[in-house]
């Protein structure tokens, strides 16, 4: 058993829990004792520390002992326990002797056992049933048998029909005559009263009648909450009273309705006063008031409390409540004070209605009869005041006041009576002017001047209509403006009831709107225009201020003007009179008929707009905004000298219109032209539109256009011509310049186009077949031109600039993107408006013609930039900028290192010259440029000979790019007719049909730059000597050595045409040479026995030309005489005559030379031997003349035969490679493996590495592909098959250099070509697989020379070389899944494999992020990473490398999963 807590022992407590109590307990004494101490005397303090120490000593004392004992307490606690525990089982022993010594005493004396029941045992065991069980049992439990059903029902049936003949002999209230009788019952109601049920306990008349239910049928909808009003106990008292009035009464019945219906009325009366006392409480406060209230009798409610202290005569409504005294059968009787009329109380009710009891309902009756008798009153007061009938309408009930007639229901005066005070309500939908107020508290008092109010209200309310009809104009009202002169102005008659409505775009003109009250009942509008103008406050003169600041400005009224409305609003087709007049007899018989009543009066007109729209004022505004617009622009017309007819009507009654009479000439006009053009204007006309915008519309209606367009809208014979000025009365100076300028512009287009239409009407000239004007409508002339009649040019004036401007665009279903002169829009703006001439718009539409189609293929060029062209990756680098330098000369530029000159000519003909070189001097380079080697060999594979054969051209060493001397013709005179007149460019007459637009102007004139030859020396040269031609005389103040100008045909100069030298020079007198104005053929210096120098030496080496010149040999021509030449021996040209190969044939790329090279001899011709020319790095500065179809080919992308890769266009081919042949010096500068070699042949580059040699040329066929020629040197010619030099030289012309030609993937591919054999030997073989893929393997290969964006986890940008050799090797390769069928819109698995290669070790693993990122790895990375440490693994062969092999097995074996 568990053991109890120890017996007389207390709680316990932990040793440490009372060590600090006892410290905390002495600190706290100690701290007390340092704060009392300080103001007790000395021996006090004394006393104090002694009890302290005292008291604390044998607080420890007893704290030790305790502790001591504390060791030993643990042997007392079990000695306790065990106590306890034994005297527990003590007191079980002694429990359990009692209570068996009890139930031996009492329980067992008693006890005894029955005989055994043998017989029901034998009868359960039997028969299986009990049927000795005692009857009293049954008699206890089990109820009597009930009667039948059908006993039921006779003797329900019987005692029915003695309740009925009990009924008919005795008398019944007539209030409980609706009963019925039913099983034995008869049940009485009185209709919301109460209801009870009777019976009768036997047949006997004297047995009284017996109450069996009573159910009060009073009810509060409002308060009951659907509850019962009488509790149960009250249904039982009143059960039992009515029981003991049923016994021993005559009228039983009578006594039951009694003191039932008094129950009842007495309950109504109570529930009435209980919803009074909540209306009161909740809602209606002092407004009613309970009177007085006795319970069962009258309940009197008293309403309107606040008019009770209005009322003079001290009445007070009352509503009375109460029992009927002389019936008391009645319901709740109601009363009222004062009292109502008869009608008036049959509308509220004579009695209570017990089916709903309410006594708010009762009120709000009662009230809104009361209302509606106090508004009928009212209603006859007012009805003298007003125009119209005075209403009561709505619920509750409204008295409505017509204050003007016609009115609408914004405009009514509603008056209304307060539902709880009694009061009068006033109010006006429209408006809450304070004169409502006044009219409620007249109407709440003595009613004196009321008739003041309602005419006050009557202008308010007009006025007001007009505030409403502004406000749907755009237009401004004002009741008040801030005017400074009001005294003594006539302002200060008008009434109070005015309005302001500034004209709407007239900031300087308002109308005032006028209100007049005619008594009794109507009012009348006045208006007034008023003219104001913006004035300052400190001043009273009429000083204009500018309205700069937020405030508002103040204003000054000027010139006030009445309006008689009615007369602007008819205008002169007023009626003034009534169309029939009416007999005074039949007038006599309608008064007659009015008076007998046989005919009522006519019913009053419906308006058809809604009188709270002013019409007049729109009226009035709309034409004040319209005409006064005009009236400023009248006189500003007038200030200008500008005659009009002044403001009229249109003649179809549309608008106002404005006529312009006359206008002025315009300077820079041919009069004749002036005076035809205004002939030909028939009308001049100002109008005003309103919608979408408010603007001026000026019409000008012209004839007998001098130029036929194919527009159908031009086609009448007259054309309308409209403008559109912003509308502002303040500006109308502006309008008028405005005027003026499109005045101007239509005279000036209309002058260049007359003269223009008698070149386009003359047959002859061919104009029509060449263009189409599209449209002339006098503000813009449309051409359309080209050959495909797709681009088309509009020529307008601008009027600001006094200049013609174009604008270019396209046109037609083949239109291209753009129109291909927009390069040359201010070229062509300038070329227009410099020509004074009157074929200026000729000349225009000959020069567009003749430069389409050069300009189509120009716009061909790719002009996008490209990232990795230069060396600088992330700075991006045009292909080709196209600069236009005027209308018929463009330079393009590429890739800002190389620059053509293109000069558009007639005839269909460009010339095409070296842009780099200067134009004044051969011998100078433009900075930013630099000459293009071959570019005149190049060009003349395009030169058609069937188009420009009919031009002279010199067949000798000046068509190629080492010309015979700069000192040459001047190409210009190839385009000029040959005339022994003498003069600059400008003075030669046009002979030439073919040239449509006038030459060059010749630069001005300098010392130092020579003159042109004229025509006669040209003629002279043809078959004469150098010595018989001219004199070459030179100035004394020029230096022994000049450079020569080359020709200047491209460059809109003539070339000089005398070389000023000093004495000794070739241009003494005892010395003539040729002019150079011509190119027929010419004698050769030598062949006249005289040895001419070449003026090409103090620019050329005899080493050859650097990078950027001539990629031909050029030696001198032969034993240089002159003093002061260069002497440069060499041997001198074959003669005009003698054998040449053309300049694109190969072996003047690779002539014959010492140098023995098997395939370049195999190429060249070796009979007859090739002319040997001397170097001339300017010669390609001498045009050539190429057709526009040839130059089209030149400039249209295109494949190139045999080479397969992107299409470009042949300039783009040859200049890319003539880039790449200048970036290679500098690959082989950077890299140390490459090794540079001289060349002896022209336009070669040679270097070398340590087992191959590599010779890199231009195509000498086509001068549009680079190609390289390798060599294995005599140590490793073993070591190289024929194969893999092929491959190599196969895998540079297709993938290196090629579109888009970027260095750097040449930077690349040298340092591949620098890298050890066996390297570039796996190298080879992957360049073998890109060449021709191996359709057996799952993955194709493709070199990444140049890193491609996004190339993870290479951080450099892309477009950096791809290819890094050092001690280690990193190449970039593409792998594309070939050999799946794909569906057409997804595209092969494709990746990107930065490697590795450790060229000591020879492993190669994938190039890792720096730093390394764990988590980053796609899987295809993560694929390539294992197979190549599987492949490092089972790749044991030192002595082969392993880059192509783990490249194969990457393509053999890799499997990306595919990313869903």
């Amino acid at each position: 058993m568990p053991s109890g807590p120890p017996q007389g022992g207390g709680g316990t407590i932990a040793l440490n829990t009372l060590i600090d109590y006892i410290i905390q307990r002495t600190y706290a004494e100690m701290t007390v004792l340092s704060e009392l101490l300080p103001r007790k005397s000395d021996m006090e303090r004394k006393i104090e520390i002694v009890q302290f120490a005292q008291k604390t000593r044998q607080l420890f004392v007893r704290l030790l002992a305790l502790v001591k004992w504390a060791n030993s307490a643990s042997k007392v606690d079990k000695c306790g326990e065990i106590c306890n525990f034994l005297e527990q089982q003590s007191l079980l022993f002694v429990e359990t002797a009692d209570s068996m010594a009890r139930m031996a005493r009492e329980t067992l004396v008693n006890a005894r056992l029955p005989n055994f029941p043998l017989p029901y045992a034998v009868d359960v065991l039997t028969t299986g049933t009990y049927p000795r069980l005692p009857t009293c049992i049954r008699d206890k439990i089990v109820p009597a048998d009930p009667i039948t059903v059908t006993e039921k029902r006779l003797t329900l049936q019987r005692l029915s029909q003695v309740i009925q003949y009990r009924l008919v002999c005795s008398e019944l209230p007539p209030q409980m005559r609706r009963l019925k009788i039913e099983n034995g019952r008869v049940k009485f109601l009185v209709e919301h009263e109460f209801e009870v049920t009777l019976t009768l306990m036997g047949d006997s008349p004297t047995i009284p009648w017996r109450l069996l239910d009573i159910d009060v049928l009073v009810e509060d909808h409002q308060t009951g909450d659907g509850k019962g009003l009488v509790h149960s106990l009250q249904v039982n008292y009143i059960h039992r009273l009515v029981q003991s009035r049923l016994l021993d009464n005559e009228k039983p019945l009578h006594d039951l309705y009694r003191m039932l219906h008094s129950f009842c009325l007495s309950l109504q009366l109570e529930v009435l006063h209980s919803q009074i006392q909540r209306l009161v409480r909740e809602r209606l406060g002092d407004s009613v008031r309970v009177e007085e209230y006795t319970a069962g009798k009258c309940l009197f409610v008293s309403y309107w409390r606040d008019q009770l202290k209005k009322e003079k005569d001290g009445t007070v409504y009352k509503l009375s409540v109460h029992v009927s005294e002389d019936d008391e059968g009645k319901p709740l009787q109601i009363s009222h004070t004062p009292v109502m009329t008869a009608e008036e109380s049959r509308k509220v009710g004579l009695a209570i209605r017990n089916d709903h009891l309410s006594i708010e309902k009762l009120l709000i009756q009662t009230i809104e009869v009361r209302t509606h008798a106090r508004l009928k009153e009212l209603a006859k007061d007012l009805q003298k005041y007003v125009d119209g009938t005075c209403e009561i309408k709505d619920v509750p009930a409204v008295l409505h006041v017509p204050v003007l007639n016609p009115y609408t229901s914004a405009e009514i005066l509603r008056v209304a009576v307060d539902i709880q005070r009694g009061t009068f309500l006033t109010s006006v939908p429209c408006s809450d002017h304070p004169v409502i107020q006044e009219i409620e508290e007249n109407l709440n008092g003595d009613k004196r001047n009321i008739d003041k109010q309602i005419a006050k209200l009557r202008c308010e309310l007009a006025l007001l209509r007009c505030e409403k009809s502004v406000q749907q104009l755009p237009a401004s009202s004002h009741r008040q403006l801030p005017f400074i002169n009001l005294s003594g102005n006539p302002l200060e008659n008008l009434s109070k009831y005015k309005l302001f409505v500034r004209v709407p775009k007239q900031t300087n003109f308002a109308v005032i709107v006028e209100v007049d009250d005619m008594p009794p009942k109507s009012f009348v509008y006045k208006y007034y225009l008023l003219e104001m103008v913006a004035a300052s406050a400190e001043t009273s003169d009429n000083t204009l201020v500018e309205d700069t600041s937020p405030v508002k400005p103040f204003l000054r009224a000027k010139h006030l003007t009445p309006i008689n409305i009615f007369s602007l609003t008819h205008g002169p087709y007023a009626t003034v009179f009534s169309e029939t007049d009416e007999t005074e007899l039949d007038s006599l018989s309608r008064k007659r008929k009015l008076l007998l009543g046989d005919q009522e009066g006519s019913p009053p007109k419906i308006r058809k707009e809604s009188p709270y729209f002013v019409s007049p004022l729109a009226f009035l505004l709309a034409h004040c905004e319209e005409k006064l617009p005009f009236v400023a622009l009248t006189e500003e017309l007038t200030k200008h000298g500008i005659s009009h007819q002044g403001v009229q009507v249109d003649g179809e009654g549309s608008c106002m219109t404005l006529n312009i009479m006359d206008l002025p000439d315009c300077e820079g006009c041919s009069p004749s032209n002036m005076q035809t053009l205004k002939n030909n204007l028939l009308t001049c006309k100002f109008r005003i539109q309103v919608r979408p915008t408010r603007n001026w519309i000026v019409e000008f209606v012209f004839t007998n256009c001098p130029l036929k367009s194919t527009s159908q809208k031009e086609q009448g014979p007259v054309q309308r011509v409209y403008f559109s000025f912003d509308l502002n009365t303040d500006q109308a100076s502006k309008t008028v310049q405005d005027l003026l300028d499109e005045w101007t512009m239509v005279a000036n287009l209309y002058n260049a186009v007359t003269n223009f239409s008698h070149f386009f009407n003359d047959k002859r000239t061919g104009i029509q077949d060449l263009i189409e004007v599209r449209s002339y409508n006098y503000k813009k002339l449309t051409i359309v031109y080209g050959a495909t009649r797709t681009s088309l040019v509009n020529i307008m004036w601008k009027v600001d600039t006094k200049l013609f401007h174009l604008t270019l665009g396209t046109c037609g279903q083949n239109a291209t993107t753009i129109n291909p002169h927009v390069l040359m829009l201010t070229q062509l703006q300038e070329e227009l408006n410099n020509t004074n001439s009157p074929d200026a718009i000729a000349n225009l539409v000959q020069l567009l013609n003749d430069t389409w189609s050069p300009l189509t293929s120009i716009n061909k060029l790719t002009t996008s930039p490209i990232f990795g062209a230069s060396t600088y990756p992330k700075q991006p680098m045009l292909s080709f900028t196209v600069i236009p330098q005027s209308a018929t000369h463009v330079r393009i530029s590429f890739r800002n290192v190389s620059c053509v000159d293109v000069h558009f000519r007639a005839g269909k003909m460009v010339a095409v010259r070296d842009g780099a070189i200067s134009l004044f001097d051969t011998s100078k380079v433009i900075d930013g440029f630099s000459p293009t080697p071959g570019l005149k060999a190049f060009l003349n594979m395009f030169v058609d000979e069937t188009v420009t054969g009919n031009h002279p051209r010199r067949r000798s060493t000046t068509d190629e790019d080492h010309s015979l001397s700069p000192v040459g013709i001047d190409p210009m005179d190839i385009f000029l007719p040959q005339n022994p007149s003498v003069g600059s460019p400008a003075s030669r007459p046009r002979q030439d049909s073919n040239l449509r637009f006038p030459n060059p102007m010749t630069p001005p004139s300098n010392p130092h730059t020579p003159a042109s030859p004229s025509a006669s020396r040209i003629s002279s040269g043809y078959a004469s000597s150098p010595a018989a031609a001219f004199s070459l005389s030179s100035p004394p103040s020029l230096p022994t050595q000049v450079s020569h100008s080359p020709s200047a045909a491209l460059i809109s100069t003539p070339s000089p045409g005398t070389l000023l030298v000093q004495s000794g020079s070739p241009g003494n007198p005892q010395l003539h040479v040729p002019s150079p104005g011509s190119f027929v053929p010419a004698p050769s210096p030598q062949s006249l026995g005289i040895h001419l120098s070449s003026p090409a030496g103090p620019f050329i080496t005899p080493q050859g030309m650097v990078d950027g010149g001539s990629p031909f040999t050029m030696p001198s021509p032969g034993t240089r005489n002159w003093p002061g030449s260069p002497s440069v021996q060499g041997p001198s040209p074959v003669s005009r005559h003698g054998t040449a190969t053309s300049p694109g044939h190969p072996a003047l790329h690779s002539p014959q030379t010492q140098v023995k090279d098997s395939e370049h001899s195999k190429s060249s011709v070796v009979s007859p031997p090739p002319r040997m020319l001397s170097q001339r790095s300017w010669a390609a500065s001498i045009p050539t003349i190429l057709s526009h179809d040839a130059f089209n080919k030149l400039l249209s992308p295109c494949l190139l035969p045999g080479m397969n890769f992107l299409p470009a266009s042949p300039l783009e081919r040859f200049l890319g490679c003539v880039y790449f042949r200048r970036h290679l010096p500098r690959v082989m500068q950077g890299e140390t493996s490459l090794q540079s070699m001289q060349s002896n042949e022209p336009g070669v580059n040679a270097f070398k590495v340590e087992s191959l040699q590599f010779r890199v040329s231009l195509n000498p066929n086509t001068l549009q592909s680079l190609h390289i020629k390798v060599t294995p040197t005599l140590e490793y010619q073993d070591q190289w098959t024929a194969e893999e030099i092929q491959i190599l030289e196969k895998f540079f012309d297709l993938k290196v250099a090629s579109p888009p030609y970027k260095v750097n993937a040449l930077t690349a591919f040298c340092r591949l070509l620098g890298a050890p054999a066996r390297i570039l030997k796996d190298c080879l073989q992957i360049m073998r697989l890109e060449l021709m893929p191996d359709r057996n393997l799952k993955w194709s290969v493709q070199w990444c020379l140049t890193i491609p964006p996004g190339a993870h986890p290479i951080s450099a940008p892309a477009g950096t070389p791809a290819v890094v050799v050092k001690n280690k090797m990193i190449i970039m390769l593409q792998l594309t899944r070939i050999g799946l069928m794909l569906s057409s819109n997804s595209e092969p698995q494709s990746v990107i494999i930065p490697l590795l290669y450790d060229i000591t070790a020879n492993t190669i693993q994938p190039v890792e992020a720096r730093p390394p990122a764990p988590h980053t790895q796609t899987p295809a990375q993560m694929a390539i990473v294992s197979m190549l440490r599987r492949f490092a693994e089972l790749h044991q062969n030192p002595s082969e490398c392993a880059i192509f092999p783990s490249v194969r097995e990457l393509m053999t074996n890799l499997v990306i999963p595919i990313q869903q």
